[in-house]
Parts: C-alpha cells; structure tokens; sequence
C-alpha cells in the first residue's frame, strides 16, 4: 500500500489521528483531529504535545507512551477561541520500529462531549429517582427535615452550590421562605433576616410567581430591570434559576437554586420540576393523612360520647322513670277521685311512651356497634306462634283476628334477636289497624331464604312514605299515633346483620300494608 494511500485512510477517518515522536514533537495529523481541536494543521504540526494538552495527567501519558506503553484517557480539552470545553477520549499507541524499539507514538482522538453530558444527565435522572424513592419514604418524618432534604437534593441535582425552597400563602401574596442553604447562613450578613416577604416587594424572586414560569438568569451580574438587587452583605450570586409549584392553576411553593460552575438550561428546570412535584404530592398525601388521623379521633370521641349516652339512657333516665312507674301505679291502686284518676293515667301512658323510648334508643345505639353476630338453626315458625301470644292482651283489647299461616317448622339460620323483628312488625300491625280488624302471618319459599310477610288491613302507607319508615328519626304518623321512629328502624339494622331484607309494600287485596322481612334458611 503506498503512503498515499495511507493518507487518504488517515483522512477520511472519523476520529481524529495524531503522530508524534520521541521527543514529543507532532510530525503528522489529519483534518478530522484540527475541526476537534479547532485549530489550524499549520498550527499543531511541528508543536510539541506537552504545548497542546496542558493537562498534568495527560502529560504523563505522553511520557508514558513515548516510554513504549499503551495509554487511554479522557480530557477535558478548551478549545483556542472557543467558550465551552469539550471532552476529548484519547487512545494512544507506541510505533515500533523495524529493529523492535519504540518509534514515536500514534493517538486516536474523539470528541465525546455529547455522550458525556448523556451519561451525566443518565446519572442526575437516577439520582432524582433515588432521591424521589427516599422522599416516599420520609412520610412520617419532621417537615422541616423533608423540606432540608428536597432542598439539599436540588442543589446537587443542579449543581449548584446554594438554594432555598419557599411556600406561598393561599392568595400567592406572601412569600414564606422554608428552608434554605447553610451556605447562605453562614456567608449572609444581613442583620435581619427575614423570613416571609411580600411577593409585591420581592424583585427577581417574585419573578416565577408573577410570569408563573421558569426563571433562568445565567449572568447574574448583568443589568437587569427585573432584579432590585440586594443589600450589603448578601451572599453574592452569579446565576440563577428559580421555578413555581403548580396544585391545579395555583401556585404553592417556589424553590431556586444558584451560583453553579456553567449555564442552567432546560434540564436543570425538569430536574427542579420533578423533585418538587414529589415534594408537594408528599405535603399532600401526609395533609390526607392527618385529615383522616384527626376523623378517626374524631369518630373515637363521638363513639364515646354515644357509649356515654346509651349508659344514661340505660341507667340515668331509666331509671326514675322507672320510679315514676312503681309510685303511679301504686297512686292508681289507691286513687278513688275520677278526674285525679286522669290525671295519673296520663302521666302512667306518657311515662310508658318515655320507657319505651329509653328502651329502643339504648338498644339501636347498641345495635349500632355489632359487626357481627352468632347465628343457630331455628323454627322461625314456632317464634311467630309464640309472638301471637306475648301480644294477646294487646290483640283482645283490640278485638284483632290474628291469622297465622304457617302450622310446620321453617328452619333458618338465625340469632335470637330476630324475634325482636317480628314482635315489631306484628304490634305496628296491630297498633295501626282498625279495632277488630284481621292480620295475617305468613312465611314464603323464595329460593335460599325464608320471606316472612305481615300483612294488615289499616290505612295503608303512601308511596313518599314507604322510604321512610325504616330511617331512624323519620317515623310517619300514622292515624295520630305518635313514636320516636326507631322501631322499624332497630329492626332494619337486625335484618342486615343478618344479610336479610326488609321492606313494605301495598297489600294487594284489599287497603292495608304487607310488611316482609327476608332471612336465610338453615
């Protein structure tokens, strides 16, 4: 192959190709390695190494390979005329002459910037990874030690060597500075200093929250009619980048960072952007947290002061009138006077309403605390029968026919207080019917569950009101007979313990009311 040859492979190769000899002194270099260098060929042939490459440790490599060693390494390179430095990649080679001994030496150089500032911003996304992961983690931690953590990660993230992290007030007119970096502390000699500011008053630093976007300022120094400078005394700056926090349209927090060796860019902001979205989507998560720490103290209370009621219910309130009780009816035994009479059968009926009262109150705020209950295999059937008679002095005195249907046994799977259900149902029906009128007990098949049915032939119940009746507090009146409403409603509440249902419907022969209630079979 002839020299020209050699030549024309040296220069149109890709990476730049420089040869110099013993002595350090280049004698050769193709076009490639000059637009690396940004230098004229003229300007590097017949210079010395040593002259080029200042940088100490790349001067011992040029001696190294000179020496007959193989030699890599990466430079940071200021090109002549040129504002930025690059990063050049350098693999050198000893030549060897024909007699075996080192001859000069050959170097393969390539510009790597690009692929450097890729591993670095590679390098800074994972450290925004690591640190996000550990904010998720300080969730119970101090908020000023997580605020001192976001604001340590921004500085490193940006490189920076200072910043601070502010919130803002509801309406965005103050300004509160959080945290921010000792470095600041220590070199700020300002005699006051304050901590909440004015967003009207605040120059620069105002500036994210007024144009609601990314402040970046790379020469600080420079005039600028949105800065009002700063006192004497301040931490002196160089650059700047400030960004908002947005929740929605609002802006809540701000933080800036400065003085980093170089120029913020658009990475610098994402980084900013990232890390403080986690921060706030942290503020709100423990903000959720202590709003539902604070319901559940809040519930604990009230379920105190519930157990507290039903104890007066049960003991306070119960019983004098259950002494009002005992001294009228012994008033009653001995009372001769009519109109006396009366007077103490109403206190005696007002005060049963109130026992009555008392009684169903105490037993659904009971009611109201079980999750869950015990249940054993009964005849539903015999229960009913046995509910007929506890009520047969209600039903004479009413002149009622009470028709109960099922004569076998019906097995469910029920807890005793079922029967609290059925009484309820079968004493409405007789309290709300006409005098020596008929009710009919029934137990239907329907499917895995047993449908017991009441049904009466009263006034009946409108449409509006069927919703109501089993909503404690909610009691329709029903021909001028007045409650507290919480029968029915005790009654649901046993029905869904049990995984049943409940509900009234329009008898469909004739006016009056189908009250049902579903539980499972045995």
């Amino acid at each position: 192959m002839s020299d020209n040859d050699y030549r024309m492979i040296f220069e149109s190769s890709p990476l730049g190709i420089i040869y110099f000899d013993e002595t350090g002194m280049i004698t050769f270099c193709n076009e490639k390695l000059t637009s690396i260098l940004n230098m004229h060929k003229n300007d590097i042939v017949s210079s010395n190494m040593a002259d080029i490459f200042t940088d100490e440790d790349m001067q011992n490599i040029i001696g190294t390979t000179i020496s007959g060693e193989s030699a890599h390494y990466q430079v940071n390179f200021h090109p002549p005329e040129k504002d930025d430095a690059i990063e050049i990649e350098i693999y050198c080679s000893p030549g060897i002459s024909d007699q075996g001994s080192p001859h000069g030496v050959v170097c393969i150089l390539e510009d790597v910037t690009s692929r450097v500032e890729l591993e670095n911003a590679l390098k800074l996304d994972e450290y925004r990874l690591e640190a996000l992961l550990e904010l998720e983690q300080m969730t119970d931690a101090p908020m000023q030690q997580i605020a001192d953590f976001v604001h340590e990660q921004a500085v490193r993230l940006t490189q920076s060597t200072i910043g601070y992290i502010a919130f803002l007030s509801e309406d965005e007119s103050l300004l509160t500075m959080h945290t921010w970096s000792n470095s600041v502390m220590q070199e700020c000699t300002i005699p006051d200093k304050k901590f909440v500011y004015p967003v009207k008053n605040i120059g620069l630093w105002g500036e994210p929250i007024r144009q609601r976007k990314p402040i970046i300022v790379n020469d600080y120094l420079a005039p600028d009619s949105l800065k009002k400078g700063f006192p004497p005394g301040h931490v002196e700056m160089f650059n700047y980048l400030t960004i908002p926090v947005f929740e929605g349209e609002r802006i809540v927090a701000t933080v800036g960072v400065g003085n980093k060796d170089g120029d913020y860019d658009r990475s610098d902001v994402r980084q900013l952007t990232l890390l403080m979205q986690g921060l706030w989507n942290l503020m709100q998560r423990r903000e959720g947290i202590e709003k539902l720490r604070d319901h559940t103290d809040q519930l604990k209370k009230s379920n105190e002061m519930k157990d507290l009621f039903t104890d007066i219910l049960r003991h306070d309130l119960l019983n004098p009138a259950g002494v009002v009780k005992g001294y009228t009816d012994i008033l009653l035994e001995r009372e001769e006077d009519e109109e006396r009479m009366k007077i103490l059968q109403t206190i005696d009926r007002n005060n049963e309403k109130l026992i009555e009262m008392i009684r169903s109150a105490a037993s659904f705020a009971k009611l109201d605390t079980i999750e869950n209950i015990e249940f054993k295999d009964m005849d539903i059937a015999l229960m009913l029968r046995k509910n007929v008679e506890s009520l047969k002095l209600q039903i004479d005195e009413r002149g009622m026919d009470i028709e109960v249907m099922p004569d076998s046994a019906y097995m469910a799977k029920v807890n005793p207080m079922i029967e609290e259900v059925f009484v309820n149902l079968l004493s409405n029906a007789i309290k709300y019917s006409p005098e020596k009128e008929r009710v009919i007990i029934d137990i239907l098949d329907s499917g895995d569950e047993w449908k017991v049915t009441v049904t009466d032939f009263g006034p009946g119940i409108a449409d509006e009101d069927k919703p109501k009746l089993f909503e404690r507090f909610k009691r329709v009146d029903k021909s001028g007979v007045k409650g507290t409403g919480l029968g029915l409603a005790i009654a649901k509440k046993i029905t869904e313990l049990h995984g049943g249902h409940i509900g009234v419907e329009d008898n469909p022969d004739a006016k009056g009311s189908v009250f049902w209630v579903t539980i499972k079979k045995a």
